[in-house]
């Protein structure tokens, strides 16, 4: 696997943090894992899957091994907005080598904050179809859910969005100011509406020439896509998203975190840019 996804919600949520689980995990089954799931309904097919409620503190296990026949009760449960979710797919075999995965997971004990990851198999970087579709399941997992922030990664799994690391920001505190401060930028970033209006607004996001597509959503916030494929997100191209970002970017010197040395980033100053 050599994509990850991130995002990131918050009681802005407008049908509740239940409905914007529901719509993560059928937009990841249906979008990013279809192949997978059709391999697992036929016989011989070589994928098996399992997903799980992960419990807080004791709380008990809740599972649904093959998955696409309990689909149903998986929704149910995740409408209850449980600690966390997660859903996997593993080849059918003796290592049971993961091949896909996506989960759930409560950021802030008092479930005020909670993110959604995933990561999933891309053939190649520079594939436009296949970069396209990520982009319209994202699209399609957040439309309703109005997201405090979220991000596609190529080859980079660090948990803490790049300006997080680089500019040693507390990750609650990051959270907390994610309607003020944009929390990170990459070749996809999902900038909360608040901060849209900050930018002057979705026209002009596109009038910047900074992004290949510029995608609104229903609930509020827009995705940026700055490029056409991965292998596109050059660093010209970032430096361009960096420059329209900016006014909403988090100020401070970046120093590199060597924790995360694959971590992409300008090393300039957001007050610099004027």
């Amino acid at each position: 696997m050599n994509v990850y996804i991130e995002v990131s919600f918050d009681t802005a949520a407008p049908n509740g943090p239940g409905e914007s689980l529901i719509q993560w995990f059928r937009a990841a089954r249906t979008g990013l894992y279809s192949g997978l799931v059709e391999a697992e309904a036929k016989r011989g097919g070589g994928v098996v899957s399992e997903a799980r409620f992960i419990p807080h503190i004791d709380d008990s296990v809740r599972r649904f091994p093959r998955v696409g026949q309990t689909w149903a009760q998986f929704e149910e449960g995740l409408a209850t907005f449980p600690w966390g979710a997660q859903l996997v797919f593993l080849a059918d075999g003796a290592e049971l080598a993961v091949l896909g995965r996506t989960s759930s997971y409560h950021v802030l004990s008092d479930g005020s904050i909670w993110g959604a990851s995933a990561t999933v198999s891309v053939n190649s970087p520079d594939d436009v179809a296949s970069c396209t579709a990520l982009v319209d399941v994202l699209h399609a997992a957040l439309d309703a859910s109005s997201p405090l922030f979220g991000r596609i990664e190529w080859n980079i799994f660090s948990e803490l969005p790049n300006l997080d690391a680089v500019l040693r920001r507390r990750r609650c505190t990051s959270l907390r100011e994610g309607r003020q401060l944009l929390r990170g930028y990459a070749w996809v970033t999902v900038c909360p509406a608040e901060l849209v209006a900050r930018l002057g607004g979705t026209a002009v996001l596109e009038d910047s020439g900074a992004f290949h597509r510029v995608l609104p959503l229903q609930a509020g916030g827009v995705l940026l896509q700055a490029s056409a494929t991965m292998a596109g997100y050059t660093d010209q191209v970032m430096e361009k998203v960096f420059e329209v970002l900016a006014p909403v970017l988090p100020q401070g010197e970046p120093q590199p975190d060597p924790a995360s040395p694959k971590l992409r980033f300008v090393p300039r100053d957001a007050a610099t840019v004027c």
